[in-house]
């Protein structure tokens, strides 16, 4: 975990890291076991280097930026010592990841329905409902 928050906060970029990961995995050269800690380390050096940003902004909306750069690295902190420190919980994205691998690799339209759910259909539903509240 230390090496993908290490090498993301270097570089200030999570799709650097990963994207150097999947080729790995992707050949079997490693194992979705071996490349899951240095993705969530990845993610978590992406907070990093938010909160890094957040403190060079000037202004009255500053301390805005701020709050929320700590929000995001609060709520990703705590994501993975829930994950982590509940033993139930560890195995849960591992096998996630593979169900859906074997899935989308067999029935293409799969991915599809996961990439439009979580990037289109999800984000209009929440401004839908925050426009409304």
């Amino acid at each position: 975990m230390a090496s993908g928050m290490g090498v993301t906060v270097v570089t200030q970029s999570s799709t650097i890291t990963t994207s150097v990961l999947v080729p790995f995995a992707g050949t079997g050269i490693l194992t979705p076991a071996q490349v899951y800690p240095v993705v969530v380390g990845s993610n978590l050096g992406t907070t990093f280097t938010v909160v890094f940003a957040a403190f060079a902004g000037v202004g009255p909306d500053a301390r805005i930026g701020l709050q929320a750069a700590f929000v995001h690295l609060v709520y990703n902190v705590f994501a993975i010592v829930v994950i982590y420190v509940i033993p139930l919980l560890r195995p849960v994205p591992l096998f996630c990841a593979e169900r859906l691998a074997r899935a989308a690799s067999t029935h293409r339209w799969i991915l599809a329905l996961c990439i439009g759910t979580a990037f289109l259909v999800l984000p209009a539903l929440v401004i839908v409902l925050v426009g409304v509240v």
